[in-house]
Formats: C-alpha cells, structure tokens, sequence
C-alpha cells in the first residue's frame, strides 16, 4: 500500500533543530516504510495513485513515545487514591480498584492513541513468584499489538526491599503483632524468586519479541533488586545482542540516603560498580543524581526518562534535566501515569518538561533554556533510543518505519491570530493540544482517523470498566492493604530523617535568608 501523509509543515527530525522542518510537505509511505520525504506537490506527482491523508492545515511529525508508564489504565486518581511522597503512595495504593489486565492495557492505549503517541513502554511491576505474571504479561501486549500501538514490555520485580528499604532490619523493628503480616513481604526464598523471574521474561522474549512489541528487562529498583539479580539480568540481556535495561533509579531523597548507607556511594555509582551503565541502561525518574552521577551517565552514554508531571505529583522534586542534556546525557519523555491533567497528553507533557526545566541560574547571557526543538527530540528521537529503537523509529527520515501524527493546526494558528513566522516547533511546544491529534499512523497503518480510534469501541470499553470497577476489592485484597496500613506508622519512624542530608541544588531558586 502506498501511501502519503501531506501537512503544512512537517517536522522530520527534532534533533537537527529547524534544518528538520520543511513547509507544504509530506512524507511518502509503501507498506511500514518511509520511502521519501519533500514537496507535496512533488511526491503527489510522483504517486498518483497513494492514499493522501492530511491537508494544508496540518502538522506531520513523528509520533510521541512514552517511554515510562506502567499500563494501568485508570489513573490512581481515578482508582480513588491519589499521590503522596513514593514511600507512603505505595502502601495506599493497595487500597486502588484494580482492573484485569486487558481492560487496562485497552485504556492506556486509549489515553495514548489520542493524544499522538505512537509507542508506549510499559514497565510492570511485577509480584515475586505471580502465578498469573505470564498471563497478565501476554494479555497486554496483544491487546497493545491489537489496537496498532508499538510497545515495549519489561517485567520486574523486587526480589529485596519490598516493604522497606533495608527491609529486615526494619522487620525487626516491628512489634510483634504485625510481624506474621509482614513476614512473607520480607523473608521469601528469594533464589526462587529470581528463578521465576528469568522464566517470564524468557517466555516474553521468546513469544513477543518481534513485529510490533519488543521485550527486555525491567528490575523495578535500584534499592529493590539485589547484586544477584542485577547481574544475571545484565548478563542475559548482553546475551541477547545488548538489550535496553530499565531501572527506577534516585527517584527520592531517601533512596539517595539509602544508598550512602548502604554501599557509600549512589545507587548509581553501585549500578557501575556491577556493570549495568551503559548505553543499554536507562534511569527512571533520576531525580537525585549529583554532578558525579551525571558525568558517568553522559560518559557511558546512558539514558533516563523524565516525568516532571509525576515527580510534582509523588513530591520527588525536579530532576536537573537541564543540566544533563547539557552535559549530553539521552533524556527521552516519560508520563508515569501521572500527566498534570490526569490524561495522558503527551504534548502537554512535553510542555511541562519544556516550563519546568527554564531555570537554571541567573546568568542572563550564558544559560540559555531548553530549546523546543530539544524537548520535542525528547519525546521522539530520544525516547527511541532507549527503548533500542533509534534506528527505526523517532524520526521521518527514509528507511524508517512509518510511525507518525498530524495535528489539526487551526486552533494553534488562528486562535484568534498567531505571527506567521513563529516558528513551528515552538508553537507546538508553548500551544498543541492531545485534542489537536487527528490521524496517528503506526507502522504503516491508520490507527486514529480525523481523532476517531479505529480499533475499539470506546464505549463498549468504558462500559466493561464501570462495571468492573463497581464490584470493589476483594475481602483478600482489602485485609492485605489494611495490613500495609497498620505497618504505615512504623514505616514513617523508621524513614525519619533519612532524607535530609546536606544539599547544594542544582537549581537555585529562592532563599530562606
């Protein structure tokens, strides 16, 4: 099938700045492939016979990847919890209705398709020795696969520290009363656990690593894995030909303290001290990394992923984004499932990395801002490169495959007037909308027509999910999160004062006197 996809500008590669942008082009497809960028006129003439989708009143680019969420589908807002500091949210959030795993794969399509994303990696994270992990596993990648969105799946688990950072000597620390509750959260065999672990992904590997879908491994936790699973992740991913490694890392002052404790350095300098940084590694969150930490993810070509929205949300802070991409450290977008809106909009996304990383200091000649051309790449070029994709995806260049969005321009345009030399990017970045997506074109495939999702029916959808969600938790599911809220108390002693060493911010901002 040949096909041609017509704006009035077209952004091919963020990471060349404007010399990426051409007016009044398109991009040429045959079957999943870029064949041609260039003149609409031209390329309409070339191939009478193509399908054209899009008009002059359009914006043709790559599709947005979110490259960190976790597949959930409902929010934890909507679940009926909300967010608080990490170590708090996640003892409440056992309380969250939970939904089966293809109705949450559906709705997190849903919320991405919408707003432009093309590709979504999901990072699960998993129970130790689930029974049920393959199943939930492969009822959302072929939900993923079914709707047309590109994804990645990395399972993980938490083989220690599942209840608390340095979790035994916190056990012991409980009265007695809690302690059968919480005894088989921290004292499992943790060899089987591993065990269990390697099998599910090399099921994964074997079944869905391939057309759309992509697998590799995904340990949930810097903190919350141990050396030995570390480093037989690392080895069997170098196995496989060098495949991407995901890891929430620093998400929180008091990991960072955590790690000092533990091994006197950052959870990431013990990363290194293993073998895991390189450029297969990337960072979730890494709001906590120091210069030193910054200069070995830039020298090892490391990557993280940035979701400022979430970080407000979980009272993280702010990663020093600025200071990593200037230091060239790949910094790709992630959602997290915590947009500012509570909507996936990946574009608003993009303009929260794009605000919130303004301030760096106050030097107002040498200190320039993130470009909008920059914080684009990062929700494209960037974001495939550490999913393992960058030769494939991210950019509309030949030989590509066709993953790309048009955006309606008339809002952003003529609302009620915009200069007509604004440059593009920057009126994406400071005005676009996810309600702006009109056609969202995966591998080669319309998938969203004139903003109308061709793959499922939205209502018959929202419909299973009320009445799922309206039957509430189990009496299993509730007694164990009462448990994890008695434990709560006890929790907060052991933290107290865990996070609060010395800091010297990257981003200096006001003063106390």
């Amino acid at each position: 099938m040949e096909t041609i996809i017509r704006g009035r500008y077209l952004i091919r590669d963020a990471s060349i700045g404007e010399a990426g942008v051409e007016q009044n082009a398109a991009v040429f497809v045959k079957d999943d492939i870029i064949v041609d960028t260039g003149s609409f006129l031209e390329i309409r003439d070339e191939h009478p016979d193509a399908v054209i989708i899009g008009n002059d009143h359009q914006l043709v680019m790559p599709g947005l990847i979110d490259a960190h969420t976790h597949g959930r589908g409902l929010s934890f807002l909507q679940r009926g919890i909300g967010y608080d500091f990490l170590e708090n949210s996640l003892l409440d959030w056992a309380f969250a209705i939970d939904l089966p795993a293809e109705l949450n794969a559906q709705l997190t399509t849903v919320r991405h398709l919408r707003n432009g994303c093309t590709m979504l990696h999901h990072n699960e994270m998993g129970r130790v020795n689930d029974p049920d992990a393959f199943h939930k596993a492969a009822a959302a990648i072929q939900v993923y696969r079914g709707m047309g969105i590109r994804s990645a799946y990395s399972p993980g688990i938490r083989d220690i520290n599942f209840l608390a950072y340095d979790d035994e000597a916190f056990y012991a620390s409980l009265p007695d009363e809690l302690k059968k509750f919480a005894f088989p959260l921290v004292f499992f065999d943790k060899e089987k656990a591993r065990q269990n672990y390697f099998e599910l992904f090399e099921r994964l590997y074997a079944e869905f690593n391939n057309g759309t879908s992509s697998v590799f491994p995904g340990p949930s936790w810097a903190h919350g894995a141990s050396d030995e699973y570390l480093t037989r992740v690392k080895q069997r991913a170098d196995e496989l030909g060098g495949l991407p490694i995901h890891i929430h890392t620093l998400q929180t002052a008091h990991q960072r303290a955590y790690g000092m404790r533990k091994y006197g350095k950052s959870l990431l300098m013990h990363l290194d001290d293993l073998g895991l940084v390189d450029e297969h590694l990337t960072l979730g969150h890494a709001v906590y990394v120091d210069e030193a930490d910054i200069a070995l993810l830039a020298r090892n070509q490391a990557s993280i992923t940035h979701h400022p929205s979430c970080n407000f949300a979980m009272r993280n802070g702010i990663a020093p984004v600025y200071f990593m991409q200037r230091a060239g450290v790949n910094v790709a977008m992630g959602m997290d499932e915590k947009a500012f809106n509570d909507d996936e909009d990946a574009v608003s996304e993009l303009r929260m990395i794009y605000y919130v990383n303004r301030l760096s200091d106050f030097d107002l000649g040498n200190t320039p801002a993130l470009s909008p051309y920059q914080v684009l790449a990062m929700g494209t070029c960037n974001a495939a490169r550490c999913l393992g994709l960058g030769n494939r995806i991210g950019r509309l260049i030949p030989g590509m495959k066709a993953d790309l969005i048009t955006l309606d321009l008339k809002e952003m345009m003529e609302d009620p007037w915009v200069a007509p030399d604004l440059d593009i990017c920057k009126m994406f970045i400071h005005r676009g909308r996810g309600r702006h997506v009109k056609n969202v074109i995966i591998d080669g495939k319309l998938v969203v027509d004139e903003g109308v999702i061709k793959t499922v029916d939205i209502d018959t959808l929202y419909k299973e999910v009320r009445d799922f969600a309206s039957r509430g938790q189990t009496p299993v599911q509730r007694a164990y999160a009462e448990g994890l809220k008695s434990i709560k108390p006890y929790l907060h002693n052991w933290y107290r004062g865990l996070g609060d060493f010395p800091r010297d911010p990257f981003y200096k901002v006001n003063s106390r006197s």
